[in-house]
């Protein structure tokens, strides 16, 4: 039962782009579209990290209609290839591709050779279809530790010691809704070293058609979530715990901001999951979130996936929730910024 709303090799022709000019260059004689060139400086794509002098660096690029011309280009991505200014194959990978909505985010892996002053690289669309691109390629011999730092978001590790939420760009409280009588930063206990967000529901506070819930912004305005791949956290406690990204405008947000969690009605998707009295691992995908039903105010993933803001915790049918270590996998922090 759901927490009710109240409550909770080939060389073609092809047009060039760089910076503010184009060219026309005609058409390819094995196909009727030409291969389109848009190039990029290296520095700007590169994450807003602390980077290696002499290794390699994965790179993001972030694709919409301003900075590319997706008009001819694949669903699949198979006419894709990003690559030097002289030509030479840069391996990459496709985050997600969509040029029916004008927006694409790809990686690439740049080495020393790439880092100098002015480096640009160029992205082709247009050529004749292959796999050209590779995870596998972009992230070999890459540290876990530096891919993490390039590919996710930490949300919040809970040692802060308080509900300051400081790890994301913009920083947040962890609203509480309800009156909760002995909610929030304590030891994680139970095997697992440090502090967690610790929930506690009243007696007949949690039942079937009520829920305790908090909730902490993740970006000041709503952003694409596209590129998001799965969000991993760790519960322990009793009853179930709901993970829901929402949508919240400028009126709900300030409403949040001055606790009235429980008023709230903003557009989410959610899914459950049953708590256990041990610490356990959860890692969600968009594709398990619950399908749109318009109960709660839940659209789903795909109408919500390109304005999120929120991240909101719900405990329902249960005495009591720990949570700790929430991370956005395939988010970045320059993502949030």
């Amino acid at each position: 039962m759901k927490p009710i709303a109240r409550t909770f090799a080939l060389l073609l022709p092809f047009v060039w782009t760089g910076c503010l000019d184009r060219h026309a260059g005609g058409t390819s004689t094995e196909t009727e579209n030409a291969v389109v060139a848009r190039s990029f400086l290296v520095d700007s794509v590169l994450p807003h990290a602390d980077l290696p002098v002499d290794e390699p660096v994965v790179a993001t690029l972030r694709l919409d209609s301003s900075l590319f011309d997706f008009s001819a280009s694949r669903p699949d991505g198979k006419d894709l290839e990003i690559a030097r200014m002289d030509g030479k194959a840069i391996p990459f990978e496709i985050v997600f591709w969509d040029p029916a909505a004008s927006r694409g985010r790809l990686r690439a892996r740049i080495d020393t050779s790439l880092r100098g002053h002015d480096a640009r690289l160029q992205v082709r669309s247009g050529l004749s279809p292959a796999t050209r691109f590779s995870s596998t390629a972009v992230w070999a011999g890459i540290p876990s530790a530096r891919r993490l730092a390039w590919n996710s978001a930490l949300v919040d590790d809970f040692e802060s010691g308080n509900l300051l939420n400081s790890r994301l760009p913009v920083s947040s409280f962890w609203f509480l809704g309800g009156s909760l009588t002995a909610s929030g930063s304590a030891p994680a206990n139970s095997g697992r070293t440090g502090t967690s967000l610790h929930l506690v529901c009243s007696p007949g506070q949690c039942g079937s058609d009520r829920a305790l819930l908090t909730a902490t912004m993740l970006a000041n305005s709503p952003r694409s979530f596209r590129a998001l791949d799965s969000i991993e956290f760790w519960t322990r406690g009793s009853g179930s715990v709901w993970i829901a990204f929402e949508s919240l405008d400028s009126v709900q947000m300030g409403r949040m901001q001055r606790g009235r969690l429980d008023s709230l009605q903003p557009r989410r998707c959610w899914t459950s999951k049953t708590l256990d009295t041990t610490w356990r691992r959860w890692s969600i995908k968009p594709s398990e979130f619950d399908d749109a039903d318009g109960l709660s105010g839940n659209v789903g993933w795909p109408a919500l996936r390109d304005s999120i803001n929120y991240l909101t915790v719900l405990l329902q049918n249960g005495s009591e929730l720990w949570i700790d270590d929430i991370r956005l996998h395939g988010i970045e922090l320059d993502d949030l910024r």
